[in-house]
């Protein structure tokens, strides 16, 4: 299950998580494979990640995932993958449908015509470094690329008319308006097909429509008296639109996100930002977040006292956006990369990519409350001016997608940065008193950044420290309280959470990294830069165990969250 609530009650769906069939073909050319000679000698959980398992650990090459569904009735059905990594293709009954690049989002491969009986599903998922199949995964990323179909699978079925996409924005707080955009198909023009929207059971609005196929509905509607939504009161509302036979349902909040005076605000009241960065990783399950996981995270970010979460360095897990929705924790959506060189950034064919990563991004999380911004690029060189097209491109993309929300990107060279003038929230990262200086040292560089981007013109703008933090081999202690040792990670962020909560405040947001440890690259220049080839900056282990600066900056948090509430009454 990828929602917490069920999304559609006309549409047949059925859940295709389980145990599949699996064939580990190594250096297999994926092009090469037919049906006939693949043997299928081993099972694999989906979701799950083949090369967390103890048979396949670290292993990387090409594999094959198999499964039967039962169809009851012929005719058009959709195949939709919530996550596959990082290349694949999908096959019915031995029938290339589609090839996906680029894991962490929403994809679908649509059968126009499907026989009733028993159907064979088959996946070849790649998860080798190979310019050829994807640009946007890279070796020298820092993080372990796991790979396999990690999140759910799903088998609908669609009649000559259906819902493609459904995106709800708040248009206006005050009276309660949304407007609805609608995005249908259709085998043919059919016309006079009834509409209706439902929120708490009853129609808010019903209506006809000719479906022109490709065409987009667009409507408003207003949901009297229902509660905003925001971080204190999380309230959330259901909506249901019914189109002919089809349907589809989200749940939403009423909120609106600005930005001005250097500061974000939720509904017209400003927000300071207080929080972490989070990777889906984890030593048994790779990318693929079992519930219990994803559930356990959440409860720890909220006993932290945070109320923000960036998604790092790719987009989340729809039910973990689910259960921030639920939390009242804000959330910061990021297309995936980390320091693509110069010569990736301007190749045509990678901007293409991102851009259509982009678009599965916004289409999977666009309903979600909890996601406030969206962001690109993570560490890349826009300090660079051949790249600042690129920027432009990716974040008008946004815009143009989403108008609702503000977008930024994490800038790590803040002081030559040349993009920050297409960005509504400035974010920063850098690691004061880890790659240089002292702890001591901590309050001086940030108040330099505050000063450089408000005397670049962006005053007005809020800025973040997107990433800041200390490494720390659990359990490594000495009478040094040196690098590494649980001690000196305590002190570098009790250190910088003070200054930001009471030095100053111009930063308005803060992004710890990292929530929890994680396993890192391959890339050998990085992993001796990597205590257990992990990356240890979390607060707690890569099994969720706290170290100290866990308490440290619980504590630290959780006054600044009973100060605001206290000054809010």
């Amino acid at each position: 299950m990828t929602r917490r609530f069920v999304r559609h009650e006309r549409r047949p769906v059925t859940a295709l998580d389980g145990i599949w069939d699996f064939a580990f073909l190594g250096d297999a050319d994926p092009d090469r494979i037919t049906r006939a000679s693949l043997v299928f000698d081993e099972v694999m959980a989906v979701p799950g990640s083949f090369d967390a398992t103890p048979a396949h650990a670290g292993r990387r090459g090409l594999a094959a995932y198999r499964t039967r569904v039962a169809v009851e009735r012929p005719g058009r059905h959709r195949l939709v993958f919530e996550a596959v990594h990082h290349w694949c293709r999908v096959l019915w009954n031995g029938r290339p449908l589609r090839d996906h690049a680029g894991g962490f989002t929403r994809f679908s491969a649509d059968i126009e015509h499907a026989e009733a009986g028993t159907a064979e599903v088959i996946v070849l998922v790649d998860n080798r470094f190979d310019d050829a199949r994807t640009l946007l995964h890279q070796e020298h990323f820092d993080w372990y690329h796991f790979g396999g179909i990690t999140r759910s699978v799903e088998l609908h079925r669609l009649g000559d008319l259906w819902i493609d996409r459904l995106q709800i924005s708040t248009e206006d707080i005050e009276e309660r308006r949304v407007a609805l955009r609608l995005d249908v198909g259709a085998t043919a023009l059919a016309e006079g097909v009834p509409l209706t929207v439902e929120w708490r059971g009853r129609p808010v609005l019903t209506d006809t429509v000719d479906v022109i196929p490709g065409e987009r509905i667009e409507r408003t509607v207003t949901l009297p008296g229902a509660r905003l939504w925001s971080p204190d009161d999380p309230a959330l509302q259901e909506v249901s639109v019914r189109l002919g036979d089809d349907d589809v349902r989200e749940r939403i909040g009423l909120r609106e996100i600005t930005t001005g005076g250097g500061r974000l605000a939720v509904n017209g009241e400003a927000v300071t930002l207080l929080g972490f960065n989070r990777h889906e990783s984890h030593p048994q399950f790779g990318h693929a977040q079992p519930e219990a996981l994803l559930v356990a995270d959440v409860q720890q970010i909220r006993d932290l006292g945070c109320n923000f979460i960036r998604g790092s360095h790719y987009p989340q897990d729809p039910l973990f956006l689910d259960l921030c929705d639920e939390a009242g924790i804000l959330v910061w959506s990021e297309s995936v990369g980390w320091q693509y060189p110069v010569e990736r950034m301007t190749d045509p064919a990678f901007v293409a990519e991102q851009l259509d990563h982009i678009d599965e991004m916004v289409d999977a999380a666009v309903n979600h409350p909890s996601v406030v911004m969206w962001g690109v690029l993570n560490e890349c060189p826009s300090e660079v001016p051949e790249c600042r097209p690129v920027y432009e491109r990716l974040l008008g993309r946004l815009k143009e997608s989403d108008a609702s929300r503000p977008v930024t990107y994490a800038s790590f060279k803040i002081y030559e940065d040349l993009c920050l003038d297409l960005v509504d929230v400035v974010a920063v990262n850098t690691y004061p008193g880890w790659y240089f200086g002292g702890v001591e040292d901590i309050p001086a560089e940030l108040d330099r950044i505050a000063a450089h981007v408000d005397a670049a013109g962006h005053a007005e703008k809020p800025l973040i420290i997107s990433e800041i933090g200390a490494g720390a081999v659990p359990g490594w202690n000495d009478a040094n309280n040196g690098h590494w040792t649980e001690e000196y990670q305590t002190a570098l962020l009790e250190k910088v959470v003070r200054h930001v909560l009471e030095g100053q405040d111009r930063i308005t947001g803060l992004g710890i990294w990292v929530l929890g440890d994680f396993r890192s690259t391959e890339y050998r220049e990085m992993l001796l830069k990597r205590p257990r080839s992990i990356n240890d900056k979390g607060v707690v282990d890569e099994y969720r165990r706290p170290k100290q600066a866990y308490a440290a900056v619980r504590s630290l948090f959780g006054e600044a969250g009973r100060r605001a509430r206290q000054s809010r009454r």
